[in-house]
């Protein structure tokens, strides 16, 4: 009769205890013949074996392994760990993704060179940079066209208020309000109220539409046999815009005397006293 064959971890001591950990994280002291890790093992020469070999990996950096440096590290060191990433040498060294913009949208020079600053300094991967690109530049651009979609609304809106209250003269009103802006602040006052959205409200187009007569009557109430002729509008508009007019340092009398008496051979008597738009 063949005695069963004995199992080689019950040869062990029951007196060699290690350390278990439990599924739920918790430690217990079990027999090592006990331990699970050892049932993969046939023998004890393929435990043996398994344990040498473990040996010999004890301080073997692993292939694709890259340690994180410290923040003491080195130029070296850090230049290695960038380059195990495949970082590139400088920002300049990304390549952000080609994308389909909507029609007058494009991206300013240094706003895509402060991205690539920024992501070079966090230590992005290439793969990431443009993973990235792709996911803000879009939400961004359709943030800007709401945005832009909104401000078109309340332009329409109040040029609408101000049909309701001047109905046909609208047009007047509005060259009113141009004219003076540009006695107050030339050009540059136009800009501002421009970019502000300021030029868009109904209430500013009111205000320096009321304020046209008074700002524009000593310029246009002249009574000179001898105005210039052949002066149209848009030209006398365009000599307003000449610092020799608009300018208090630069300011020509005979200059500013010769476009006053264009716009009154224009518009005798249109900016009488008290008379308003």
């Amino acid at each position: 009769m063949q005695m069963p064959q004995q199992n080689w971890r019950e040869t062990l001591p029951e007196e060699w205890m290690v350390t278990m950990r439990n599924e739920d994280g918790s430690e217990q002291a079990v027999p090592l013949r006990e331990h699970p890790s050892l049932r993969k093992y046939a023998s004890k020469d393929e435990a043996v074996k398994a344990l040498v070999h473990a040996q010999k990996l004890l301080g073997r950096r692993p292939e694709g392994y890259v340690r994180v440096p410290g923040s003491d590290a080195g130029e070296e060191e850090l230049a290695e760990y960038r380059a195990a990433l495949g970082l590139p040498e400088s920002p300049d060294g990304y390549d952000l993704p080609e994308l389909e913009l909507p029609e007058h949208f494009e991206i300013k020079e240094e706003i895509s060179q402060a991205f690539l600053e920024k992501a070079y300094e966090l230590g992005l991967t290439p793969g990431q940079v443009q993973g990235l690109y792709q996911w803000f530049l879009p939400l961004n651009v359709a943030v800007m066209q709401e945005m832009l979609e909104g401000n078109a609304r309340n332009r329409d809106n109040e040029l609408e208020a101000l049909r309701d209250v001047h109905r046909g003269e609208t047009p007047q009103v509005l060259d009113a309000a141009r004219q003076a802006a540009l006695a107050l602040g030339g050009e540059e006052l136009l800009a501002v109220l421009d970019e502000t959205g300021a030029a868009n409200r109904a209430v500013v187009i009111n205000g320096l539409a009321r304020m046209a007569p008074m700002l524009l009557e000593g310029r246009f109430r002249f009574r000179d046999a001898h105005a210039p002729q052949g002066m149209s509008r848009a030209k006398l508009l365009e000599m307003m815009r000449d610092p020799r007019y608009h300018d208090p340092l630069q300011r020509d009398p005979a200059f500013v005397e010769q476009v006053s008496k264009g716009f009154e051979q224009l518009y005798p008597g249109k900016y009488a006293p008290g008379s308003r738009i």
